[in-house]
């Protein structure tokens, strides 16, 4: 083991919320399967069809579905459909992308995924582990003892960094964010419905307790919960 790689798990040990499993190395990162660019289900049809669902099947979810849904949070678009500062699939003021979207798994809930918190990589369309284990409970406490939630085979976490947004536009950036958090959770809804799962949206929830049990960077702010499953 090289002087880096031990300094950074010595760091990672004494300050677990500041340093991602991807400082440890690259074999942590989850490459995803590539996400589908077209479907079977129209956008009035998955419109029509979206509801919350709060009671999912104890099915486990592949790998493939996972990324639809996270590539519909904050993918890239495909190189053909590039225009201008556009480079993902929600608009952002300013193309500064300030939304950081993290998902949550339990025990073979996500095939060939163990429980743990993961970050989503849009750049390389891969996950790479925040923090071991299933934190669907303590998620679900922090989210006023919606414990059903708990349930939910996969947990995508909307979070955002303002400053990314306010450093520019100042407080009328704080609108922005929470648009853009909006546009991302709604097409995490209507794309799970166009693969056939459910979801489950939930905005009551105290931050700073989520922000906690969850480890999320400093300066992340968690904006929106969604629950997905069958």
């Amino acid at each position: 083991m090289n002087v880096q790689r031990t300094m950074c798990l010595v760091f990672a040990l004494a300050f677990p919320t500041l340093v991602s499993a991807t400082a440890l190395g690259a074999e942590t990162a989850v490459k995803l399967p590539t996400p589908k660019y077209q479907g079977t289900m129209s956008v009035e049809q998955a419109i029509i069809a979206r509801k919350s669902t709060r009671s999912f099947k104890p099915a486990a979810l592949t790998l493939a579905e996972i990324s639809q849904v996270l590539w519909a949070a904050d993918g890239k678009l495909p190189a053909d459909a590039l225009a201008g500062p556009t480079r993902k699939v929600v608009p952002s003021a300013g193309g500064l992308y300030p939304l950081e979207v993290f998902l949550l798994t339990g025990e073979r809930t996500v095939e060939n995924l163990p429980a743990g918190l993961y970050k989503y990589d849009s750049s390389k369309n891969s996950l790479a582990l925040v923090a071991p284990g299933d934190k669907r409970t303590a998620l679900a406490q922090g989210a006023y003892g919606q414990m059903g939630f708990a349930r939910a085979p996969a947990i995508l976490v909307i979070a955002a960094v303002f400053e990314r947004t306010t450093m520019k536009y100042r407080d009328q950036g704080i609108g922005f964010v929470y648009m853009e958090a909006g546009y991302a959770t709604q097409n995490v809804c209507l794309q799970a419905e166009a693969v056939g799962l459910h979801s489950w949206i939930i905005g009551a929830f105290v931050p700073s307790k989520v922000m906690a049990d969850l480890q999320l960077p400093s300066g992340t702010a968690p904006l929106a919960l969604v629950g997905i499953g069958k």
